[in-house]
């Protein structure tokens, strides 16, 4: 398990031959207008069924900033993605995009 303290968060799985299964981190950082953690590159090994896994650690995403208070700045395209089609993370995401409104 993980310290909510602790302003790193780590978060790997090895499968039973050693091979990692994914990794990602959070980092808690202070900025001007807030305490936020910033998501960095989430990693999953491409034989695996990324849908699934990174489904299940988005749930420790959303439990770490209830516990914290603090929101999410995902900075990996496939987390805002993941982002973008669950609406329920819109009030966790920090400096989320402007939504798209079709016209350039």
């Amino acid at each position: 398990m993980f310290n909510i303290d602790d302003p790193h968060q780590f978060f790997r799985e090895d499968d039973d031959n050693g091979e990692m299964v994914y990794s990602w981190t959070m980092d808690k950082i202070e900025r001007k207008d807030a305490t936020v953690w910033i998501m960095n590159h989430f990693f999953i090994n491409p034989k695996m069924d990324s849908k699934k896994i990174l489904h299940d650690q988005m749930k420790i995403v959303m439990f770490i900033t209830q516990k914290s208070h603090l929101r999410v700045w995902p900075l990996d395209p496939l987390v805002i993605n993941y982002f973008n089609d669950h609406p329920d993370f819109e009030s966790i995401w920090y400096h989320q995009p402007s939504p798209k409104n079709g016209s350039i």
